[in-house]
């Protein structure tokens, strides 16, 4: 897979990330710490607190890399954050330090969570009936390209296309025929390839005036999403009706 990102604009969510991460690291080491000073043994301690760094480490190399995998690993350590915050004193030195932890990588994971990071795009759904994206035309300058907008979140969006595009340009988005009026200024913030054969996937965030830009994007969210259920409802109905 190959990943580019506009990191002079992303550059203070980076920054950012990486800050708290850290800070997590340091809370959690913190909490290691007293929740093990009463302990007469430091093997137990030194192994924790191992495994703490190790794992905060290679979490931190995952969210850097933008790498998918990074979700998994990020939830099975705040379930044992959470262990470790339900099973020690109530308002304990220690739990206070594990929940600034817990709080820190979830502020994390709520940054990365945008299309413009982590895109969502259903490869699993194979009838393109069904898929949660929306055909929808691709201005930039003169030219005008087919693309699929694939996931929508945050005020920003994945657009699909073969095109090659570059990032940092705007363009103008345009829904499929039924919502030809509809267009939405954004800018590329991010651009992925996965394999030879598939799509770009251009994250990219909506440039919206305010007042009316936000109340017609709002509007327009609220299609998306009817869509999506629309599609569901027929691919069960379909379903059940071959069995």
């Amino acid at each position: 897979m190959k990943l580019d990102l506009n990191k002079l604009k992303l550059k203070q969510e980076i920054d950012r990330n990486g800050v708290f991460v850290w800070g997590a690291l340091f809370f959690g080491l913190l909490g290691i710490s007293y929740q093990n000073r009463g302990s007469s043994t430091w093997l137990g301690l030194f192994l924790e607190a191992a495994f703490f760094v190790i794992y905060l480490l290679f979490l931190n190399r995952l969210q850097k890399n933008l790498s998918y995998s990074f979700w998994s690993f990020l939830i099975i350590f705040l379930i044992y954050l959470l262990a470790k915050i339900v099973g020690g004193a109530i308002l304990s030195t220690s739990s206070l330090a594990f929940t600034f932890s817990f709080i820190l990588l979830f502020s994390v994971a709520y940054s990365l969570w945008s299309p413009i990071f982590y895109p969502i795009v259903s490869w699993w759904e194979y009838d393109f009936r069904y898929r949660d994206d929306l055909k929808v035309k691709v201005k930039l300058n003169n030219k005008v390209f087919d693309g699929r907008l694939t996931d929508l979140r945050k005020e920003a969006g994945c657009i699909a296309s073969f095109e090659n595009l570059i990032i940092g340009e705007e363009v103008d988005i345009e829904p499929f025929e039924d919502l030809e009026s509809v267009s939405f200024k954004a800018e590329i913030m991010s651009k992925r390839k996965y394999s030879l054969g598939r799509p770009y996937n251009y994250g990219v965030r909506f440039l919206l005036e305010e007042g009316s830009g936000h109340h017609l994007f709002k509007n327009f969210v609220k299609f998306w999403k009817n869509e999506r259920k629309l599609k569901m409802k027929k691919k069960f109905k379909n379903e059940s009706s071959d069995s």
